[in-house]
């Protein structure tokens, strides 16, 4: 996920413009969204390239190699010995601009959200999430930094929840923002692996909530352990597994799972659909064992009946750790 072609332009953006990517900075796996980069503009073709690194063994002492050209061919030369002059791959000597603004819009675009709005050089407002956290994006190290970040953000978002993307910020920087409840996550831990022609968005699920320590719910995948109300218990594989799967999709705001979907994700294509209902009846056998049948935890799966299951919860109470 890190090297995905999305988390690549949030990389090369942190050292401000012009930002600058070399074709082979993605895999080809990510051609056709490569291309549709292209399309929005949010690449543009910069030309050739006309210098190489040195040879890593080399002591000529040169800084960098010349790439000499013959029609579409390029070769990097070396200065010391014509021996050790390498042909480079077309996708090695195309370079191209990464258009900020561009960028925002199609990471706004992605995620469902309308054009995103310049609240202050550097700093975008992408949008408002079903569950009314606001994206705030600050792609460069300039943006995140710069004086006054607080009040630019407030301006624009007097109230709510803010989610701050961008570089990395220091511990007190951090700590200082989530206090005026501006929530920090950097790009990496954020980003959504390949997906479709545009992976641009980003992970409702790992984005920061501002409810550390108020959750309803919550989940520790290593242990299999759930807590509820205080409480703690450890679940069997497939009870937890369900509920983990629940969990999640409240967490990216869409809590309602289809049957469909749980029986892909949880047995075999062979499987009758009838195992999704016997495994939910048996999660809620397990939960009200483990935490008693109060209310909260006899409702907490819900039922509905021509779409799927949901955890019954307000948005932001749940959280899935690890």
């Amino acid at each position: 996920m890190t090297d995905s072609l999305s988390y690549q332009l949030w990389r090369l953006s942190e050292a401000g413009e012009p930002v600058v990517m070399l074709g082979r900075q993605h895999g080809a796996e990510e051609e056709a969204a490569f291309e549709r980069l292209l399309q929005l503009g949010i690449l543009v073709h910069r030309g050739r390239e006309a210098s190489w690194d040195v040879c890593h063994d080399c002591d000529c002492g040169a800084a960098e190699r010349a790439i000499a050209w013959d029609g579409d061919i390029a070769t990097a030369k070396c200065a010391a010995d014509h021996r050790r002059d390498e042909r480079l791959r077309a996708d090695d000597v195309r370079s191209f601009t990464v258009v900020l603004p561009a960028f925002m819009e199609g990471v706004a675009a992605a995620m469902g959200f309308g054009r995103p709005d310049l609240i202050a050089p550097g700093l975008w407002s992408l949008g408002m999430l079903a569950d009314e956290r606001i994206i705030v994006a600050a792609p460069t190290r300039a943006g995140i930094r710069q004086p006054g970040l607080v009040g630019a953000v407030r301006l624009a978002h007097r109230e709510g929840t803010i989610i701050l993307v961008g570089p990395e910020l220091p511990a007190l920087m951090r700590g200082n923002l989530a206090e005026q409840n501006i929530h920090h996550v950097q790009p990496i831990h954020a980003v959504l692996p390949l997906m479709g022609d545009l992976p641009l968005a980003l992970d409702v699920a790992r984005l920061p909530d501002g409810r550390a320590g108020r959750y309803s719910l919550i989940l520790t995948v290593e242990t299999r352990t759930v807590h509820i109300g205080g409480k703690a218990a450890t679940l069997p594989p497939r009870p937890f597994q369900i509920l983990h799967i629940l969990a999640r999709q409240h967490r990216r705001g869409k809590p309602v799972v289809s049957r469909h979907a749980l029986l892909d994700e949880i047995f075999t294509p062979s499987t009758a659909e009838a195992a999704v209902r016997d495994l939910v009846s048996e999660t809620r056998r397990q939960l009200k064992r483990a935490f008693g049948d109060a209310e909260e935890v006899a409702q907490l799966i819900t039922t509905h009946t021509t779409a799927g299951y949901a955890i019954n919860l307000p948005p932001l109470t749940v959280s899935v750790v690890g």
